[in-house]
Formats: C-alpha cells, structure tokens, sequence
C-alpha cells in the first residue's frame, strides 16, 4: 500500500465515523483523545517550532490493533490541541506490521523522528528495525529509512527508540527481550544520528545485580532530573510457574545514574509509576520552559478492550493530562501542569462530612485528611475508599462484571482528583503517588450530572471547580 492509499483509506474513514459531541457521554473535553480509531503510546513529544507536540500510535481505520501510524496533534498550551495530517503510515517494506513507538529531537531546524518499523513473517516470527524520518519547519514529514537493523542476541522484540543528546554524542535506548527470554536496556551511541554504535546493555536481568523476572521491558524513557537520572520501563512479567509468560502491563521507575564510559545504569529499587487500571506506556520530554513533562497512555493492551463503549461512538483510548515531574527529598513527583488551573470554573470550597459536587468535567481538592476514612464515588462503576493506611480504587470490570481493586499504601494527606467524563486521575499526596482509571458507568448518571459524591467519618476540607475550556 502506498502512502496515498493509507491517506485516503484514512479520509475515508473520518468522513464515515459516527457522530460524535454532545451525545458521546465519554468524549473528554481536555484530554486529548482521536476523533476515530484505537489511539495509544505516545510518540515523539516535544516542543519545536513553537508549539508543543504529540505524536501517537494510531489506527485511524478500526478501534482495534494492527499496522499502527503515527498521528499528531500540535497546541501553543497543551490544552487546546489541533489534529494534524498523519505522520507516518506503515507503507514501506521495513514497516509493514507498524510504525510503532519512538521519540523526537530538534536538530537544526528540523524535529528528527525515531521510531520502530515493524515487520511480522507470515509464516510466524518477526523482526525490527529502527528507522528516521524528519519533520520541517513546514510540517511536512520525509522517512529517510533504517538506521539500525535487528541485533544479534535478541529476538525480534526490540523496541521504542528514545533519543537525546550529551555533549558532542546522541544517545538511544531500546527496549528489548534477549534471546533467553530477559527484559533489558540497550544503550546506542552516535555522532550524525544515522550511524549507531551499540556501548551495551546498561539496565535489566541479570545486569547490575537486578534480579527479576521480566522476558521484556518496552518504551523506556531515561531521562536527567535535578541532578539525577530517572529510567521508566513497561515490564512484561513471568508468572506461571511452568514458564509461562504473562503480561502484566505496568510501568516502573526508577532513580540513579547512568555511567556513560561503563554503559551501565546504576540504580537500586524500583516502584510502580501509577497505581489505577489505566496507565502504560509513558513518554517525558522538556520544555520551552525546561520542564520535565510526561504524557501516558490512559489505556492498556488487555482483553477488556473490545468491551470499551467508546467503540461504538468510533474511538478508544485517550491521553493522560500533561504532567510536570520533579524530585524532591529523593522522590519523582508527578503534578498536572500549571496551564490546567487555567480551566478552572464556579469555585466551590468548604468543610463537612459529605456532600455531592455537580460536573462530569470537575477537580476536586480534599486536604488535611490524615486518620479520616472518605468513600468517594465518580459513577455507578467506579469509586475510591480512602482509610488511614491507604487507597483503594474500586471499578466493575467491563468484560465480566465483577468488582476489582487496585491500591496504593500509606498513609493519605491530600488528594487532587482530575475528572473529564470517562476518567480520573487521583494525585495524592501532592503527586507522590497517583491513580489513573477509566470507568463508563456516567452514562447512567442523575440529569445532574454529579461528578463526586463522597462521605467522612471526620468533616474534611474541598475545593471543588467546574474544568471548562
């Protein structure tokens, strides 16, 4: 297929897709979400040419996976957000199974694109490449091909290139599954970007004294922080006991440094990066500004998909909100970015034991909780129950029906909830830990359209804002 044949089956199927709006009870009004098709990873973040942008894994003809493009969307605040023409499509020989994930660096005037160009034998097995393309000052996009081939040691899971700059040398880590079934970090080296050097595996099995059990690690983000190195993996875990892998889809992170002579990246520990059902797959980048952002993907590749009801208005999956990391005392922070308090609308704040606070479009503050025991509920199949020792998230599983929960443990100050109709992200403790979850039960909600009700053994103080754009 050529690349204007993908365009036009792409045309075709916006000019078809169901009518969305004010009848679409799921739509979020300032997460960014894709007018048709399966949205997930985000790809190439960056700010250039003025303006902030997203790239995403995309299937703009089904809400299904399959040969993935590249979509992208430009904003001057990371708010209000403009769909662009499709980056990349998977038309060529070293792609034919997907553009998957990769990053983005501003080079002279130009944004250099990396990402993987994957390929699936028909007869089983599959292979990777690692190619470039360029995105001018014009918008217009040129693939320039392969600049890594599949290595030897590895099986054809080699992933997710992240690019940056230090000193006079570029630098790529990949995501990776060796030939004995372990998950590691690939760290490449280069001068002109299209010439790669490989300096080793610096994170992972059996590296370093890492003990684990992950048969691989996808869309690694490494980054420098305030004065540390921060490593983000996607692990893929073993479970059975009879060797059978099972993906279990979380992300970890962890703080340390990368030695950039021994190619090794020394770090002790690691912790999940969000504790709801929602979250995989994130990428950061740094600002005009010089802030650390991070945008994740508020959805994850399990059986539950084809259950979204979404699918059925065209769309599924959507963006976390942009969120500013920083470390303090030793810990990544994860806050939502200063431009979101602009959204902020009808002020509401006081002290009490319960009430319910009207917008499917809402933030809710709750403070000085500490010892209090607070049951919160978003909609007839999602709700937080927070008690002195921990949270909990608690949402009816689409496929089967039944109650699930996920938790984070310790003790609870302050808790920061994002709403926009179909999800929520809970900040807590100032962003020392966060939750992030889709849920559809709104659809059944009072004309009211309450978007938190909740209730204390102890009175507790809100603020509470309509988040209008």
């Amino acid at each position: 297929m050529t690349d204007t044949q993908y365009f036009l089956q792409t045309i075709q199927s916006l000019l078809n897709a169901p009518k969305q709006g004010e009848h679409d009870p799921y739509r979020p009004v300032w997460h960014f979400a894709p007018r048709v098709g399966l949205l997930n990873d985000p790809n190439g973040l960056s700010f250039f040419n003025g303006e902030y942008h997203l790239f995403y894994q995309w299937n703009p003809l089904k809400c299904e996976h399959g040969a993935k493009a590249w979509g992208l969307a430009t904003s001057p605040d990371l708010i209000h957000w403009q769909h662009k023409p499709l980056a990349l499509a998977p038309t060529e020989d070293y792609e034919t199974s997907g553009c998957y994930s990769g990053s983005a660096i501003e080079v002279d005037g130009k944004l250099e694109l990396f990402y993987t160009g994957n390929v699936k034998y028909p007869q089983g097995g599959r292979t990777a490449y690692q190619c470039r393309a360029q995105l001018d000052e014009q918008g217009m996009v040129t693939k320039l091909g392969p600049v890594l081939s599949l290595p030897e040691g590895y099986s054809g899971h080699v992933r997710d290139p992240k690019v940056w700059k230090r000193g006079k040398h570029y630098y790529m880590v990949l995501g990776a599954e060796d030939l004995q079934q372990r998950g590691v970090v690939i760290l490449y080296r280069s001068t002109d970007l299209h010439q790669w050097e490989k300096c080793g595996d610096i994170y992972g099995t059996d590296i370093n004294g890492k003990q684990d059990a992950n048969f691989m690690l996808e869309c690694p983000d490494l980054f420098a922080l305030d004065g540390r190195d921060v490593m983000i993996t996607c692990p893929k875990t073993w479970i059975d006991s009879e060797g059978k892998a099972t993906e279990t889809f979380d992300v970890e992170v962890t703080l340390g440094e990368l030695d950039y002579h021994q190619a090794i990246y020394n770090a002790t520990g690691s912790r999940l990066m969000d504790h709801g059902f929602d979250f995989y797959a994130p990428q950061t980048f740094e600002d005009n500004k010089g802030r650390r952002i991070l945008f994740g993907w508020m959805g994850k590749p399990d059986e539950f998909e084809p259950y979204q009801p979404t699918i059925e208005y065209g769309w599924i999956h959507q963006m976390t909100c942009p969120r500013r990391l920083t470390i303090l005392n030793g810990e990544l922070l994860q806050q939502p970015v200063e431009e979101l308090a602009t959204l902020r609308r009808n002020p509401l704040s006081g002290t009490c034991l319960s009430t319910s606070l009207v917008g499917l479009s809402a933030e809710l503050l709750l403070q000085d909780i500490d010892g209090a025991t607070i049951a919160i509920e978003l909609s007839d199949d999602l709700s937080l129950l927070v008690t002195p020792s921990n949270i909990t998230t608690r949402r009816k599983n689409l496929k089967t029906g039944l109650w699930e929960d996920k938790a984070w443990q310790g003790k609870v100050s302050s808790l920061q909830l994002m709403r926009d109709h179909s999800c929520v992200e809970v900040f807590i403790n100032d962003g020392k830990a966060v939750m992030t979850s889709r849920f559809f039960g709104q659809a059944n909600s009072s004309e009211l359209q309450c978007g938190f009700r909740f209730e204390s053994d102890k009175a507790v103080n809100y603020q509470h804002w309509t988040l209008e754009i």
